[in-house]
């Protein structure tokens, strides 16, 4: 019978081949999810400690990109939300920071701010909708391909905003002053009944008061419990277990920075995937979930400290919860998860000097002080700065003092630069001109041309040296720079739609959108930039 087939194809002058290609059924449901500040090694660090079903089922029975990265900076939350659906870069999306300085305005922008809507499910200010946003995600193409029903979800405004594109169905975030979760006019003008029964259970207030303990045995944990440069949650007069959840003057904001947020998120999540059916019409749907916590867990203690690992092993749990209901709910046969983070972390200088690395912290206000009497002793008396803060190393000039002197930015930037290098912090700092013309160089040089939007971003950007943090803290991390520890992430494909197995290709966060697209056979993003892991795909 096979040879009766191969021989009719072979009159009809189809290639035998056509034989081994066959495409795979679409899932009902498509999950993406993405973790606040999770790096890579996370999840290589007690592999052998996470429950069966939660990050294991990614891992072993799902694609892992093993060296996958940011390809840009800054390595922050709004562009990293930003960039995993959309396939793009700042210098495409335009979300080039999670705040920045709108030349426009003269004023610092946040990157979801909006004066033409206002909030749903609170009394309290909260403008927020995609409009900085350029293009569309996958969200946007699933919409178009498929008539999809999106929603997205997070304890965060720009987590639930920047992936979900220009229209979903909800677009939900976590409000701390009055522990429910909101909306905006962008979105609709009054909740859906399942957001405010969800409300009425009043979660965040059973946290008020718990302790934290850790989850496994204390031997589980690597390094000690309160390293150097560790800092404390709210009310805490130390950095070590157990913790209590405190009250605050400002709602439930010491809630969600702990594994109790991530608990909520989940349980908002699955009511979410039964009060909207997804996964239950003809069409594949989207659910976007951002799990925040570990960002506040890391920012305050740091990536070697036993609470991020604990928060580590809750999250799994969480996750194991979440794709058991979906597996109740869809079957897990009948959906794809996308899982990822929007940027690392940086060790606490001070644990970084304890292991042997160059690190120290430096007062960015003191230095654009010492930088403005530079150019004052250089040029004459002056505003040269638009303003004195410089996010991620962003310098905006006051263009109108520099006509009044008669000067221009490429007299301006090489003082700039002698004088940012003499103080040992940084190690380069590229001009607007080089960036627009391509002209940084190297692997470093080509994640700020990625991260550099021609209509928004900043005349000069300096280049700080590695575990080089800016800020007057004495405790605590953060992140935003070119740096492995900032820029791998783990990325996992999972579902019929892909083939299991650890890949150590070259994967940047922009190949994320390409390759999924690629999976549900629809046109990628408009700004996408990335290109599909093609050996990944179960059809290829």
């Amino acid at each position: 019978m096979i040879k009766v087939r191969l021989f009719c194809l072979l009159l009809a002058g189809l290639s035998p081949g056509c034989l081994t290609t066959s495409a795979v059924e679409n899932p009902k449901l498509v999950v993406t999810i993405i973790v606040d500040q999770m790096r890579y090694d996370y999840l290589e660090r007690s592999p052998d400690k996470f429950a069966n079903e939660g990050f294991r089922l990614l891992t072993e029975r799902g694609a892992f990109m093993t060296f996958a990265r940011y390809n840009y900076v800054p390595t922050v939350t709004g562009p990293g939300h930003a960039s995993y659906l959309s396939g793009s870069p700042p210098s495409v999306h335009g979300i080039i920071g999670n705040e920045w300085f709108d030349k426009r305005t003269g004023k610092d922008l946040y990157c979801c701010a909006d004066t033409n809507v206002v909030a749903v499910g609170t009394t309290n200010k909260s403008a927020m909708s995609p409009r900085n946003f350029i293009g569309g995600t996958v969200a946007d193409q699933m919409r178009l391909a498929f008539d999809s029903k999106v929603i997205s979800v997070s304890m965060k405004d720009r987590g639930a905003i920047m992936p979900a594109g220009k229209k979903p169905k909800g677009c939900f975030w976590f409000e701390t002053k009055s522990g429910n979760f909101i909306t905006s006019t962008y979105y609709m003008t009054n909740l859906p009944a399942w957001v405010n029964e969800f409300n009425e259970r009043k979660l965040p207030a059973n946290y008020l008061g718990k302790t934290w303990e850790r989850v496994l045995d204390s031997s589980v944990y690597q390094f000690a419990d309160a390293e150097p440069g560790e800092g404390k949650l709210h009310g805490e007069t130390n950095s070590v277990f157990n913790h209590k959840i405190n009250t605050s003057t400002n709602g439930f904001d010491t809630v969600y920075p702990t594994p109790f947020g991530d608990e909520i998120l989940t349980q908002f999540a699955i009511a979410a995937i039964d009060a909207e059916e997804l996964g239950q019409g003809p069409q594949p749907d989207l659910l976007c979930i951002s799990y925040s916590a570990l960002d506040g867990i890391g920012h305050t203690f740091g990536p070697y400290s036993h609470e991020v690992q604990d928060e580590t092993f809750r999250l799994d749990r969480q996750l194991e919860i979440l794709f058991h209901h979906l597996d109740e709910k869809v079957g897990l046969a009948n959906v794809d998860i996308v899982l990822t983070a929007d940027h690392g972390i940086a060790p606490t200088p001070e644990f970084a000097k304890q292991m042997g690395l160059d690190a120290q912290r430096w007062d960015s206000g003191k230095f654009m002080t010492n930088l403005l009497t530079k150019l004052e002793q250089q040029f004459g008396a002056g505003k040269y700065f638009a303003t004195m803060k410089i996010p991620y190393g962003d310098i905006f000039l006051n263009h109108d003092v520099l006509r009044e002197k008669g000067l221009t930015t490429s007299m301006i930037a090489p003082v700039v630069r002698e004088f940012a290098l003499n103080t040992g912090l940084f190690m380069n700092c590229f001009t607007r001109e080089q960036l627009l013309e391509g002209r940084a160089p190297g692997q470093i040089g080509r994640f700020y041309i990625n991260g550099y939007n021609v209509e928004r971003g900043a005349d000069l950007m300096l280049v700080t040296k590695p575990f080089a943090l800016a800020g007057t803290n004495k405790t605590g991390t953060t992140h935003g720079s070119p740096y492995a520890y900032d820029t791998r992430v783990p990325i996992l494909f999972f579902g019929r739609q892909f083939k299991a197995g650890r890949y150590s290709d070259e994967f940047y966060i922009t190949d994320i959108a390409a390759t999924l697209c690629a999976a549900l056979r629809i046109e990628e993003p408009p700004g996408s930039i990335g290109k599909p892991c093609l050996r990944i795909l179960a059809d290829q």
